[in-house]
This record gives C-alpha cells, structure tokens and sequence, in this order.
C-alpha cells in the first residue's frame, strides 16, 4: 500500500470532526502560500463573475476538501454516503440506452464529480472513460484503483479513434468532463459572462455520426449528494446550437452552485488559440 491509499484509507474511516479540524489548520497555511496562485485566481475569478456576492474563497476550497472526501469514500463503497445520494431524472440516460443508443454523458467538475462516472454504471456495462494519467506512478495508481469497476473501461486520451469504434460497436456511454483537458483543442464560449473554453469537439463529432449527448452533474445539497440529469440532445443537433446549449447549460450550473466549481483550475477563463 502506498502512501496515497493509506490517506484514502484513513479518509474513508476518520471521524468528521478530526477531518474538519485538519482543515481549519491546513487553510490558513495553505492560503498564504497560494495567494498569488491558486487561491488568487479563485478570488480573482469569483470577482470578474460577479458571484463573489454568493460565496468566498474559503467556501469553494472547503466544498472541493469535502466534496473529495465524500467522493472517496463513495468510491470505496462507504454506506454512509451511498446512503445519502439522490438520483433525479434518470429517465433522462434510461430511455436513450434502452433504445439501443449510443449516449455521451458529459459534465464538469462541480460538486463530487468522482461520483458521477462509477454512478453510470447503474445504466449501462460499457463505460468509455478517458482519463490523464498523472505523472505521480502512486497517485495515478491510487485513482485507477479507486475507480476501478467491472464496467467501466479507461482510456488514454491518444486512443480516440479506438474508443469512438468500441463506443458504437457496444451501444455504449462515453463518459467526459468537459471544463478542463490536457493538451487538447477546445471551442470558445461564454461562461459566467467571460470569454473560456469548453472541450466539446468530440461530444460535437460522435453526436454528428449517429450518438445522444446527456449532460448531468453532481452537487452537495446539505448532507446529500444529488445526482441530476439534465438534458437531452438529439443525434444529429446542429453543432452550434450544441455548443451553445451545454455552455448555458454550464453557467447556469456554475451560478446556482459557485462554492462547489474547480474555480481554482489554472486554465479557467482562457479562450482557445486559433479559434
């Protein structure tokens, strides 16, 4: 066991109050020594949207510790959290996968976002997952074993040709976060009211070659976790009007629960090159 697994480990059976009282200490410190990094592009971010009237700092680096932790002990079956997780609308993913469709389930990083690839496997034995491998062999081992699940099949971001194939040979679901990515090409629009990037060129191509896009998310609601589905777009919506309705669709997520975004990820709010 790596050091990694031992602090999931220990996260998933510590009582609330100690993890809680760990992170009274950590933020303080933490806060100084990323104030002109991280914890300032929070601040700087929740200003320029405006939604700095509706939460702090302070607020958003707690939810992403809490929100984490819940995550991880989701992940390694806790009943105390599977106990506490609400699915809405799951018609919504039902019906498409029952029709024999192939359906991209797409979302961001908002709220327990680890939650939301192993909460697909309630719908469907094929689950196309990309994932970035992190150069820490302890981390990204820790995450693949985290994550690991009969259904669900990981793949490397260069395998895209490969896994658009498997996605429609297995009328499977491809499952993709769209507000941040590694070394890819996305499509400029307006999130918040300010110029970004979402990453929707693929969800764009195989919903143009015959698959349904569901957008869902996750997000903490008190004690509870909800996992909602949103909306449906058909196969073959215009690419415009694509790309238009998951970037509202985005901000209005975004807005209602700001405490609970990764407003601390480097690129947010950077336009594409050459778009």
């Amino acid at each position: 066991m790596n050091r990694y697994q031992a602090f999931c480990k220990f996260v998933q059976f510590a009582p609330n109050m100690v993890l809680q009282g760990l992170f009274d200490i950590a933020y303080p410190v933490y806060r100084k020594l990323h104030t002109n990094r991280a914890y300032g592009r929070v601040k700087a971010h929740l200003r320029a949207t405006g939604l700095d009237q509706k939460t702090t700092p302070r607020e958003v680096f707690k939810n992403l510790y809490w929100n984490f932790i819940d995550a991880v002990r989701y992940l390694q079956h806790s009943p105390h959290i599977l106990q506490r997780i609400t699915f809405e609308n799951e018609e919504l993913i039902r019906t498409p996968i029952a029709q024999g469709l192939p359906v991209v389930a797409l979302s961001i990083h908002q709220g327990a976002y680890e939650m939301l690839h192993r909460a697909l496997c309630r719908y469907s034995g094929h689950i196309h997952l990309f994932i970035h491998q992190f150069p820490n062999k302890g981390i990204a081992d820790t995450l693949h074993e985290l994550r690991t699940d009969s259904a669900i099949e990981e793949h490397d971001t260069a395998a895209v040709a490969y896994v658009i194939r498997q996605f429609f040979r297995d009328k499977g679901v491809l499952a993709m976060l769209v507000d941040q990515a590694k070394d890819a090409h996305g499509n400029a629009v307006t999130i918040c009211g300010l110029p970004a990037t979402l990453y929707l060129r693929l969800p764009v191509k195989v919903n143009q070659m015959g698959a349904g896009i569901v957008t869902f998310r996750t997000y903490r609601k008190g004690r509870e976790h909800i996992i909602r589905f949103e909306k449906v777009y058909a196969p073959g919506t215009d690419p415009q009007a694509l790309v238009k309705g998951i970037s509202a669709e985005v901000s209005e997520w975004i807005a209602e629960h700001p405490e609970q975004w990764t407003w601390n990820y480097h690129k947010n709010f950077i336009p594409p090159k050459n778009d």
